[in-house]
């Protein structure tokens, strides 16, 4: 809805197992990192397992600044009328010269 393309999964079902060598394999244009349970603080603490890995740099989101953290725990990972705000932030992150809905800071921030 918010005008991005699935790399991963299936819409509407659990998130998949990935190998880390089918993530570089894709090589996104975005990286969103939101897993479930964790607040932004928490994301950017344990950014270091990703940026670590030697093909990170590599990747075409990382190089480009497109790398973003997201509040998780209150937006994405659960259900109810958060979900349109999730909505937002998907279109802010994916669609920049277009939307701004003001969830920089509190629902997301840029990777550093």
């Amino acid at each position: 809805m918010a005008g991005g393309r699935l790399l991963f999964g299936v819409a509407g079902r659990h998130s998949p197992r990935l190998a880390w060598a089918d993530f570089v394999a894709a090589d996104p244009d975005v990286i969103l990192v939101m897993p479930c349970g964790w607040d932004i603080a928490k994301s950017r603490q344990e950014l270091r397992v990703l940026a670590d890995k030697p093909e990170w740099p590599r990747l075409r989101a990382v190089q480009e600044g497109r790398v973003y953290l997201t509040d998780g725990n209150q937006f994405f990972n659960r259900p109810g009328p958060r979900l349109v705000e999730s909505l937002e932030i998907l279109a802010e992150l994916l669609h920049p010269d277009v939307f701004t809905f003001g969830h920089e800071g509190p629902g997301w921030e840029r990777a550093r």
